[in-house]
């Protein structure tokens, strides 16, 4: 089938990195956010002075935006519409889950420049926006929901989140309550996408999934160990394990990708129309 391209499906992205990014250069560059509140790192980096305060774990998180530019790209003028299903057949929806990959990148790259709360609850907020994208994402392929229902379930599970973080209190392995929140939406989804393989018997390519759930995997055992006084922390080393687990997350994020869109169920799943 052929499509007519549309180059806001890359173009968005785009305008997105380059805002995002612009908005972190200038904010560090001229040093707004070292008037901010500071807040204590847990990822072992030492603090360098000047206006990059954890230089490996800030620029690493740029792997984020190259694979959010990858995923548009690949929808723009790859191969990757041959299957049939919500994602393939929205510009939307590639549009929005490739535009929230871009700004996890920005969103880590001020914590980890500036180590401010700010930068922390930017942070955690383009996670939140990444980790609803899949919530919903998955339980409307489930249910075979339409868009409106998608985004109420989008905005629910964001407000949980941003709640959560609101939360004081300790929690071991994931630190903070807002962290635990994550993980369990995260097993959530791991659960969703087992019924839509096994229950649902859906045509799609599990070898995807698999490699996701394996570089996920691995990125969180890397951000444990990688704490501060964990076994792999060396503070003054260029190679730092949560630069590791920034790139291992966009590596998932694309694996997940063409995970999605290798499911081919017209004759299931309703598909998605434009807003509009």
């Amino acid at each position: 089938m052929q499509y007519k391209k549309n180059y806001l499906i890359f173009g968005v992205p785009l305008f997105v990195a380059i805002c995002t990014i612009s908005i972190f250069l200038a904010a560090t560059g001229f040093g707004w956010t070292r008037c901010m509140k500071k807040k204590t790192s847990a990822y072992c980096e030492r603090a360098h002075e000047g206006w990059i305060n954890e230089p490996a774990n800030t620029w690493s998180a740029l792997g984020f935006v190259v694979v959010g530019l990858i995923i548009a790209g690949e929808m723009q003028w790859g191969s990757r519409r041959e299957n049939s299903n919500v994602l393939t057949n929205s510009d939307f929806m590639i549009i929005f889950f490739s535009s929230l990959v871009v700004c996890l990148g920005p969103g880590s790259m001020v914590m980890h420049s500036s180590c401010t709360n700010l930068g922390g609850e930017l942070d955690h907020l383009s996670m939140s926006f990444v980790c609803s994208f899949l919530f919903a994402y998955s339980i409307q392929r489930f249910f075979c929901l339409n868009l409106t229902h998608f985004l109420l379930i989008f905005l629910l599970i964001l407000g949980i989140s941003e709640i959560s973080v609101q939360i004081p209190g300790e929690v071991p392995i994931f630190g903070t309550i807002g962290n635990l929140v994550f993980a369990i939406f995260i097993v959530l989804i791991i659960i969703n996408e087992i019924l839509i393989i096994f229950y649902q018997h859906s045509n799609i390519r599990k070898r995807w999934g698999i490699a996701t759930l394996v570089a996920f995997s691995m990125s969180f055992l890397i951000w444990n160990f990688s704490k501060d006084n964990g076994l792999l922390c060396d503070p003054d080393s260029l190679i730092q394990g949560h630069a590791a687990w920034h790139l291992l997350d966009a590596l998932a994020l694309y694996f997940l990708f063409r995970y999605y869109v290798s499911e081919n169920n017209s004759d299931h799943f309703h598909l998605l129309q434009e807003t509009k």
